[in-house]
Protein backbone atom coordinates (compact mmCIF):
# COMPACT_ATOMS: atom_id res chain seq x y z
CA UNK A 1 0.00 0.00 0.00
CA UNK A 2 1.44 3.26 -1.02
CA UNK A 3 1.22 6.18 1.04
CA UNK A 4 0.44 9.97 -0.20
CA UNK A 5 1.06 12.86 2.71
CA UNK A 6 -1.50 14.72 3.57
CA UNK A 7 -1.69 18.18 2.86
CA UNK A 8 -2.39 20.63 5.51
CA UNK A 9 -3.47 24.48 5.57
CA UNK A 10 -0.62 25.57 7.24
CA UNK A 11 1.15 26.81 3.98
CA UNK A 12 -1.96 28.05 2.12
CA UNK A 13 -3.27 31.22 2.74
CA UNK A 14 -6.84 31.53 2.89
CA UNK A 15 -9.21 33.97 2.26
CA UNK A 16 -12.04 35.17 4.50
CA UNK A 17 -14.68 36.86 2.74
CA UNK A 18 -17.07 39.20 4.94
CA UNK A 19 -19.57 40.95 3.96
CA UNK A 20 -20.80 44.06 5.31
CA UNK A 21 -23.33 47.17 5.20
CA UNK A 22 -23.55 49.91 7.94
CA UNK A 23 -22.81 47.96 10.79
CA UNK A 24 -19.68 48.71 11.89
CA UNK A 25 -20.77 47.30 15.73
CA UNK A 26 -21.30 43.42 14.67
CA UNK A 27 -18.20 44.31 11.83
CA UNK A 28 -15.88 45.35 14.72
CA UNK A 29 -16.96 42.30 16.21
CA UNK A 30 -16.26 39.73 13.74
CA UNK A 31 -12.69 41.53 13.00
CA UNK A 32 -11.95 41.11 17.29
CA UNK A 33 -12.54 37.43 16.70
CA UNK A 34 -10.42 36.64 13.48
CA UNK A 35 -7.30 38.67 14.97
CA UNK A 36 -7.67 36.74 18.16
CA UNK A 37 -7.18 33.59 16.50
CA UNK A 38 -3.60 31.94 16.88
CA UNK A 39 -3.44 30.55 13.01
CA UNK A 40 -2.23 33.32 10.75
CA UNK A 41 -2.43 31.95 7.68
CA UNK A 42 -5.41 34.38 6.10
CA UNK A 43 -6.22 37.23 5.33
CA UNK A 44 -9.57 38.97 5.68
CA UNK A 45 -11.52 40.90 2.88
CA UNK A 46 -14.96 43.17 3.92
CA UNK A 47 -17.03 42.85 0.94
CA UNK A 48 -18.82 46.58 1.16
CA UNK A 49 -22.06 46.73 0.21
CA UNK A 50 -21.88 50.59 -0.05
CA UNK A 51 -21.33 51.19 3.77
CA UNK A 52 -21.10 54.75 5.41
CA UNK A 53 -18.16 56.24 6.74
CA UNK A 54 -17.65 55.17 9.63
CA UNK A 55 -17.31 51.26 8.22
CA UNK A 56 -14.35 52.55 6.51
CA UNK A 57 -12.83 54.29 9.41
CA UNK A 58 -13.40 51.46 11.58
CA UNK A 59 -11.81 48.85 8.67
CA UNK A 60 -8.55 51.31 8.32
CA UNK A 61 -8.07 51.46 11.58
CA UNK A 62 -8.43 47.89 12.41
CA UNK A 63 -5.86 47.20 9.32
CA UNK A 64 -3.45 49.57 10.56
CA UNK A 65 -2.20 47.60 13.88
CA UNK A 66 -3.29 44.03 11.83
CA UNK A 67 -0.74 41.44 11.85
CA UNK A 68 -2.37 39.89 8.72
CA UNK A 69 -3.72 41.80 5.90
CA UNK A 70 -7.18 43.67 5.70
CA UNK A 71 -8.42 44.70 2.74
CA UNK A 72 -11.59 47.03 2.36
CA UNK A 73 -13.59 46.57 -0.77
CA UNK A 74 -16.22 48.80 -1.22
CA UNK A 75 -18.62 49.68 -3.98
CA UNK A 76 -21.14 52.23 -4.56
CA UNK A 77 -24.83 51.79 -2.26
CA UNK A 78 -27.42 51.09 -4.89
CA UNK A 79 -29.56 48.94 -3.26
CA UNK A 80 -29.14 45.29 -2.11
CA UNK A 81 -26.31 44.13 -4.28
CA UNK A 82 -24.36 41.76 -1.32
CA UNK A 83 -23.42 38.83 -4.57
CA UNK A 84 -21.53 41.62 -6.55
CA UNK A 85 -19.38 43.18 -3.13
CA UNK A 86 -18.61 39.18 -2.76
CA UNK A 87 -17.56 39.06 -6.11
CA UNK A 88 -15.36 42.19 -6.31
CA UNK A 89 -13.71 40.81 -3.13
CA UNK A 90 -13.11 37.64 -4.54
CA UNK A 91 -11.02 39.29 -7.10
CA UNK A 92 -9.00 40.85 -4.89
CA UNK A 93 -8.27 37.53 -2.75
CA UNK A 94 -4.53 36.06 -3.04
CA UNK A 95 -5.18 32.76 -1.11
CA UNK A 96 -5.86 29.38 -2.53
CA UNK A 97 -8.79 29.12 -0.55
CA UNK A 98 -11.91 31.30 -0.16
CA UNK A 99 -14.17 31.55 2.62
CA UNK A 100 -17.42 33.45 2.71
Amino acid sequence: MKLTPKLTLAFLLVSLIVTTYNRPDALAAVLAGLLAQQDRGFEVLIADDGSREDTRELVERTARGAPLRIAHVWQEDRGFRAGAARNRAFLQAQGEYLVF
